[in-house]
């Protein structure tokens, strides 16, 4: 296919950032990106904040912005170790985004040790009851958007991915028994969602927290193996929970929809970059072929 190349997509985000900065009072002088993918991801140094922009188009997308600042104000309240909101009323609506403002803080030091995340998410789901209502976990709802949406994907693969969905969908809602509690989950919980700060690690990027069975937050994980991970680090992670759900009968389910799910961002952009494009078709070709090869991270 043709990749369609959108710098225009960066121009709108640096407009959106010019426009909600000026909404909320902020200095947007030297700003630098830092990340253009799933979202845009903006430095202010001037403010030390960090701009996070997500396309108001997603459906749901408003919602569950709202819903990850106000958890993450419940959870510094809770002396949670998290990436802190401004305290101002976002999201913020700018030019067709929707921009969410964040305390920066600088990783030092190397990436986060698997093992690391897994004492945070049991401090975590050993939180008290949310005092007010999240949305439930919907395992399918945006990997089944990306997929019919992407401009990316011929017909068969399409297909394929759907009837993929299906049959997952069945196996989760219909077969599936749980053996940890449900409750407050964050979501996409994996290593690369931590930051190693001076004063210890915290966990960011919470997008995707809402209620649902606590396996769910294990899984990234212990399917990590797809992007390098070694069995010593999975078995360190699971000992470092106090659990260890690769010996539950649900894993082969929840690993094969985590491994679904991870195609959502590239589904999305492989239309206008030629990395997520090639990864798209390389990670396809693997599910298809029901092989081990290992994925490429973004």
């Amino acid at each position: 296919m043709t990749i369609i190349t959108e710098s225009s997509l960066l121009t709108r985000a640096a407009a959106a950032l010019s426009d909600s900065c000026r909404q909320a009072g902020l200095d947007i002088r030297g700003f630098t990106l830092m990340r253009d993918f799933a979202n845009t991801v903006y430095h202010l140094p001037a403010e030390g904040v960090v701009v996070r922009l997500a396309q108001a188009t997603t459906p749901g997308k408003f919602d569950r912005l709202v819903t990850s600042v106000r958890v993450t104000r419940w959870l510094v309240e809770q002396g949670f170790p998290t990436i802190r909101p401004l305290g101002l009323k976002q999201p913020v609506v700018a030019k067709g985004f929707l921009a969410t403002f964040w305390r920066h803080e600088e990783h030092i030091g190397p990436p986060p040790d698997p093992a690391q995340l897994g004492p945070l998410l049991r401090r975590l789901h050993d939180l008290p009851p949310m005092p007010f209502e999240l949305p439930t976990h919907d395992p399918f709802g945006a990997v089944r958007g990306a997929i019919e949406a992407s401009l990316a994907l011929g017909e068969n693969d399409r297909g394929w991915l759907l009837r993929r969905c299906e049959a997952l969908a069945e196996a989760y809602y219909e077969r599936l028994e749980f053996a940890l509690p449900y409750g407050l989950v964050h979501g996409d919980a994996h290593r690369g969602n931590m930051i190693r700060t001076r004063d210890g690690l915290l966990l960011c990027d919470w997008d995707g927290v809402c209620a649902g069975p606590r396996e769910i937050d294990l899984i990234p994980t212990l399917q990590g193996v797809r992007f390098g991970l070694t069995e010593r680090q999975r078995s360190n992670f699971s000992e470092a929970y106090g659990y260890d759900a690769t010996a539950w009968e649900g894993y082969p389910v929840l690993r094969d929809m985590r491994e679904l799910q991870t195609l959502t961002a590239v589904l999305r952009n492989a239309h206008r970059d030629r990395t997520a494009h090639d990864e798209l078709r390389h990670r396809l070709g693997s599910l298809r072929a029901d092989d081990d090869r290992l994925w490429h991270p973004f």
